[in-house]
């Protein structure tokens, strides 16, 4: 994938569809099967909704990406959920899906549990039942600067039925060091709703994924669309 990058656009953008093609074909055909013998989203399914606030904090080394650079208070909706929708007591995936509500176009950005090192932060991480930890983006996003990835820190150990209430925002270059950039502060309701996060769909503004990433992502994306979200509490 970083061979793709590296590219120039026209060519990656090429490359990187037909790379993720087949793959990103069959994980929807998985997906679908998953949502239809479970009657809700393959991936996440089990979760729980909250209103927030982003605080930009602004003046540190420019990310490329505007809103992640000027000082400002951005209203968001939040989803917490566990990957795989393991039942009560079992380790899951963790994932954090994000969106900006106050622009008349949604953006999304979806984070999931890993490390933070140079290498752990591509390494998705199963917690322990009521763990809580580290999310990333995992696969960076096109910006005008270079590959982006970006990390939330929770501050506060949450429970198994609530999720922390803040989190630190930081960008990184690939492997690079990580720039603490804001925190988001989340008011958690008492379960799930029906929303819906598509982040090929909705980037934030200034990024854009990768041709060979959104090749294999929207297949799965289509797939859960197509099916509600399980009424299970977290």
């Amino acid at each position: 994938m970083m061979a793709t990058m590296d590219l120039p656009f026209a060519a990656a953008t090429s490359m990187g569809r037909l790379l993720g093609a087949v793959p990103g074909a069959a994980l929807g055909a998985l997906s679908l099967v998953t949502a239809i013998a479970r009657g809700s989203k393959p991936l996440h399914p089990v979760g729980v909704v909250g209103e927030g606030v982003l605080t930009i904090s602004g003046g540190g080394p420019p990310s490329g990406v505007p809103l992640l650079d000027r000082a400002d208070e951005h209203a968001v909706l939040v989803r917490w959920s566990r990957g795989i929708g393991r039942d009560a007591g079992e380790s899951d995936i963790e994932g954090l899906a994000v969106r900006l509500t106050e622009r008349a176009e949604q953006a999304d950005v979806l984070f999931a549990s890993t490390g933070d090192s140079a290498i752990g932060r591509y390494l998705l991480d199963m917690r322990a039942w009521g763990e809580h930890g580290t999310v990333t983006t995992l696969i960076p996003v096109r910006t005008a600067a270079g590959p982006l990835l970006l990390r939330l820190s929770p501050r506060g150990a949450g429970s198994a039925t609530t999720p922390p209430i803040r989190y630190v925002l930081s960008w990184s270059r690939t492997t690079g060091p990580w720039v603490e950039c804001g925190v988001l502060a989340i008011s958690w309701g008492e379960g799930d709703s029906g929303v819906r996060f598509d982040a090929v769909l909705h980037p934030l503004p200034g990024t854009r994924q990768y041709a060979v990433v959104a090749a294999l992502r929207e297949p799965a994306y289509w797939a859960g669309r197509r099916q509600s979200p399980d009424p299970r509490a977290p």
